[in-house]
């Protein structure tokens, strides 16, 4: 097994973790049965998955309240890397920025209310607040790392100006930022600034809302209603559309290759990228914990790495022409 580390946390995590949006079972992100949840929550702890993402946005508490049922049923808590975030609130329909040291205190105590623990492995501020200075987000994580509230502090959707000023003020071992092929901004800058800090990347969205499937484009499924796919639509569209299925066309090619599904071919070149810890794919039933299980234990050889990185390539020049 390949294990990774978490600076601040002794438990190594495989490069694929658990994403729990959905066990949220908001408009985001569709209906979701609390059972099928459990289900998923058991078979990825026992393949090995120890990181559990969540985050209190997700389904106004719904999801850390399964997770937190779950693990205190079973007795697992001791055996999972629980990680969850802070900053953000629904208001109405709306969700709002929300990092006054006020609120942070509140969130706290309500995702350890939910989650029936004393403590987090990671814990996280969702997004940066405009309305609240970093620094005085980054002291108010720092007291809670030095209280033993969290073993560790980690930042979500922060660009590397940002986690300069955080650091000023606070330690940090931990960025969650969307990555997957067809989003790749944190190569280059990003991923350089973590490896030389010793911050531990965990990326999310690897497939990118379930474009990188293929499902849509190469299998003609329907397109959900969920608000998160609604929001890609501009990639169902011409001229996008017909270079989005000539892409995965050949990447699937190159999956098919090594006996795989498409799907387990992206997650692999995800957390196979250079500074990637581990990636957060999210999983609603146990057919797609295993599916997605099947992208660990393997190597994409470098060939192929970069008949990608081609592939990849033409799609940007064809998307600017």
């Amino acid at each position: 097994m390949d294990y990774r580390k978490i600076e601040g946390v002794s438990q190594g995590i495989l490069p694929l973790s658990l994403g729990t949006w959905s066990f949220g079972g908001d408009s985001w992100w569709g209906k979701q049965d609390d059972r099928d949840s459990s289900q998923v929550l058991s078979s990825a702890i026992d393949k090995g998955l120890a990181l559990i993402d969540t985050a209190p946005i997700y389904g106004r508490g719904r999801s850390e309240r399964v997770i937190g049922d779950f693990l205190t049923k079973r007795k697992l808590r001791s055996k999972v890397i629980l990680a969850t975030k802070l900053g953000l609130i629904w208001q109405g329909p709306k969700i709002l920025h929300n990092l006054k040291k006020k609120r942070m205190l509140e969130e706290l105590d309500e995702s350890r209310s939910r989650l029936r623990t004393d403590y987090f492995d990671l814990y996280q501020v969702h997004w940066p607040d405009p309305n609240t200075p970093i620094g005085e987000t980054a002291e108010v994580m720092h007291q809670l790392y030095d209280k033993g509230v969290t073993k560790s502090v980690g930042v979500s959707n922060y660009s590397v100006v940002q986690m300069k000023e955080f650091m000023k003020y606070s330690p940090l071992h931990c960025l969650q930022p969307e990555y997957s092929m067809f989003k790749r901004d944190i190569e280059g800058e990003t991923t350089s600034f973590c490896i030389e800090n010793k911050i531990a990347i965990i990326t999310y969205a690897p497939l990118y809302s379930g474009l990188l499937t293929g499902k849509f484009f190469l299998d003609d499924l329907p397109i959900p209603e969920d608000t998160n796919r609604k929001m890609k639509k501009k990639h169902f569209q011409e001229p996008l559309s017909s270079i989005n299925k000539d892409t995965l066309s050949k990447l699937k090619a190159i999956a098919s290759g090594y006996q795989k599904t498409l799907s387990q071919l992206v997650i692999n070149w995800n957390f196979s990228q250079k500074g990637i810890t581990s990636t957060i794919v999210g999983m609603r039933n146990l057919k797609q914990v295993e599916d997605n299980c099947g992208s660990l234990n393997w190597l994409i050889s470098a060939e192929d790495m970069h008949k990608i990185a081609q592939i990849l390539s033409q799609r940007e020049e064809k998307i600017k022409n």
